[in-house]
Parts: structure tokens; C-alpha cells; sequence
């Protein structure tokens, strides 16, 4: 029996980030050198992307499933401060106010209906400058 296609969940809005940030020339331009879902590599050279998803939500529509939503925290580091705000108007530029569709070559699909940026902060730790952005994708 062939498998059937069928459309992804919310579980699945990292596969469509990572499709994004991954081919996402600005965010080249500003010098990433790679895009690392949940945790990098050890040894990762900077500058570098890392993110996940970090919560879900469902809407309940009238006893029925809702809308989800996914909360995606995109986390940019960098060697310098000034780097690293680069890296995150790049993500920025990428992601908010996104529409897509991501399809996973076996026919299975995720439609992104909206992404928003939510919440931003920065920090310093283990050598390196870190933007963390807060999205949150409608699904």
C-alpha cells in the first residue's frame, strides 16, 4: 500500500523555518555560515543561526480544532555585537510577515499563514554575541 499524502502539523513549522533561513540570501549576505535546528554542532564556527520551536497553541473553534499556532525562537550568534544585529534583521527580513508553504517531497505539506515577529532580546555567553528573536506562525 502506497502511503498518502497529507498535510503536516504545527509539530512540523521547524521544517518550514529551517527551509527559509537555510536558503535565505540575506541571511548569507550577513555572513551565516550555517542554520542548526534546536542545538549546533559542537565546534560550530560563528556566525551561525540556531532555532526551535518552543511552544503550540490551539484555538478550540465551537467544540471543534481550531488554528494552531507555533511559537519559533530563532537565536543568531555572532563574534560581534554588530554581526550579530545583522544576522537578526536578516531573520527578521526573512521570516516576518511570511506566507509559505513548505512540501516535504512526499507530498505532504505545511502552510505557514502567517508569521509575526513577537518578542526579541539579546545576550552574551560562551564567546559569543546571541539576538534571539520570538516568532509566533499561524498554521
Amino acid at each position: 500500500m502506497a502511503a498518502r499524502s497529507h498535510s503536516l502539523t504545527v509539530l512540523s513549522a521547524g521544517l518550514l523555518i529551517y527551509d527559509i533561513l537555510s536558503e535565505d540570501e540575506g541571511l548569507k549576505a550577513a555572513g551565516c555560515r550555517k542554520v542548526f535546528p534546536v542545538v549546533s554542532e559542537e565546534g560550530a564556527q560563528l556566525p551561525y543561526v540556531c532555532y526551535r520551536r518552543a511552544a503550540v497553541m490551539n484555538a478550540a473553534v465551537k467544540g471543534s480544532r481550531g488554528p494552531d499556532t507555533a511559537t519559533v525562537e530563532v537565536a543568531c550568534y555572532a563574534s560581534s555585537y554588530a554581526e550579530g544585529v545583522g544576522l537578526a534583521e536578516a531573520v527578521l527580513a526573512a521570516l516576518d510577515g511570511l506566507q509559505a508553504v513548505y512540501e516535504d517531497g512526499e507530498g505532504n505539506t505545511l502552510t505557514a499563514r502567517s508569521v509575526g515577529l513577537t518578542d526579541a532580546e539579546e545576550t552574551w555567553a560562551d564567546g559569543a554575541y546571541i539576538q534571539t528573536l520570538t516568532f509566533t506562525a499561524g498554521i
